[in-house]
C-alpha cells in the first residue's frame, strides 16, 4: 500500500522518536519524510537514523506560518497516488493499513477526523519518565480535528489555511463514516511544555 507521510520539524528531537514509532507501528508500509527547519538539536540525525527522509527549509529562525502552510499545499504534490498524511511532529494519526484499505474500497478521499489533546503526566523536560503511546487520558479539541488524511489520486488540493486547522480540498471529496483520532501529544508534562515554549532559536 502506497503510504507517505510528511511532518514539519524544528528541535523535535524528544517528540520525533515517538512520532515515527507511532506511525510505523499502525502504518509499517509508509514513507516518512521530515521537512526539517534547520534544527539545532540532533532532529536530523534521528529522523535519518529511522529511516526517515529529511528536507531542509528555513524561515530565518521566526515562526512563518505562511511558509508553513505553503509546505503544507504543496509538499506531497509529486505523490501520484495513495494515501497521505500531512501533519506537525505532535499529531499522531491512529489509522491502520486495513483501515486504509477498507476506506479506499468505500470510495473514501478523506479521513473524518477527531482531535484529542492527549494528557501525560511527565515530570521531566525529555518525556523520559512516561509512555506517549499508552497515555489514555485526554479531552477533546475540534481544533485538532483536521483533515489530516486523503487519497492523492482522488484530491488535487486540500486548500489549508494557516496551522491547518480548516482547508478548502478540490476534487472528488468523500469523507469516511467511520471516524479516526488524532492524539495531538500537547499536555504531557509542565517541564516539557515550559521548555518546549521557551526553547531556545
Amino acid at each position: 500500500m502506497d503510504i507517505n507521510i510528511f511532518l514539519l520539524c524544528f528541535n523535535e528531537s524528544v517528540l520525533l522518536p515517538n512520532v515515527i514509532k507511532h506511525y510505523k507501528t499502525y502504518l509499517p508500509s509508509s514513507r516518512i519524510t521530515i521537512y526539517d527547519n534547520e534544527s539545532t538539536d540532533n532532529s536530523v540525525e534521528i529522523a535519518k537514523s529511522l529511516g526517515c527522509l529529511v528536507v531542509s527549509w528555513n524561515s530565518d529562525t521566526c515562526i512563518d506560518d505562511f511558509k508553513y502552510r505553503e509546505i503544507k499545499n504543496n509538499c506531497w504534490k509529486y505523490v501520484e497516488n495513495g494515501w497521505v498524511i500531512v501533519a506537525d511532529m505532535d499529531e499522531f494519526l491512529c489509522v491502520t493499513e486495513d483501515e486504509l484499505k477498507k476506506e479506499r474500497d468505500n470510495g473514501t478521499s478523506i479521513l473524518n477526523i477527531i482531535g484529542f489533546d492527549m494528557i501525560g503526566e511527565s515530570d521531566t523536560t525529555d518525556l523520559s519518565d512516561i509512555d506517549l503511546q499508552t497515555i489514555t487520558k485526554y479531552v477533546i479539541n475540534q481544533r485538532e480535528s483536521k483533515q489530516l488524511c486523503f487519497l492523492r489520486e482522488k484530491i488535487s488540493d486540500m486548500g489549508y489555511q494557516m496551522g491547518a486547522h480548516n482547508c478548502k480540498p478540490s476534487g472528488d471529496l468523500v469523507l469516511s463514516k467511520d471516524i479516526y483520532i488524532n492524539k495531538h501529544m500537547s499536555l504531557l508534562g509542565l517541564k516539557f511544555l515550559i521548555k518546549k515554549i521557551f526553547r531556545p532559536i
